[in-house]
């Protein structure tokens, strides 16, 4: 069991590095075993208090993504080649961009999901339109259809996410419609 030393290392963490935290915790011991210690460590590290900021975030690295998070500015030319030509963009001149919604965090990389002005409410699951997102106060303008057949998994880097605009965190209740 991993809990007492990681307790015991949230109070080590104070007085060393990050990286020594980490060499510690897996000094001896095979990842497999405590791999979703190390994960679950490196999360809670990395996890800064966003709501102190409110609608002053603009863009945020995908290390400080959450679940349900709402981002604009995705070019449809990378979701095409992100969702290997199965998102059904337009490629319009005057829309070049589409809105992505966080469906899940995850270690190796976050699982994202487009979103389009059109779907059925019947069947697809959107966010409705007049959601007031958390942290910003950002009011939906629109429905935003999550389109879950071109979901992908977003690696950490920051050349996808360099131009993403933050808008906010969906609740709960603002996702409305039928199932995945």
């Amino acid at each position: 069991d991993a809990g007492p030393m990681v307790a015991r290392l949230f109070c080590w963490r104070t007085i060393h590095p990050v990286r020594e935290l980490r060499e510690r915790l897996m000094a001896g011991r095979r990842r497999r075993t405590h791999g979703a210690a190390v994960s679950a460590l490196n999360r809670t590290l990395r996890r800064p208090d966003l709501s102190i900021l409110g609608n002053g975030i603009r863009h945020l690295p995908p290390a400080q993504w959450q679940d349900r998070m709402f981002f604009q500015g995705v070019a449809d030319t990378d979701l095409r080649h992100h969702t290997r030509d199965r998102f059904p963009a337009t490629l319009r001149p005057h829309m070049e961009t589409h809105p992505v919604f966080v469906l899940q965090v995850r270690p190796e990389g976050h699982l994202i999901c487009p979103c389009s002005s059109r779907g059925d409410r019947k069947t697809d699951w959107y966010i409705r339109k007049g959601c007031c997102l958390e942290m910003t106060g950002h009011v939906m303008g629109r429905d935003s259809f999550l389109i879950y057949r071109c979901a992908f998994t977003l690696p950490l880097d920051s050349r996808f996410s360099r131009k993403l605009r933050f808008r906010g965190i969906v609740p709960e209740n603002c996702v409305c419609g039928g199932r995945p």
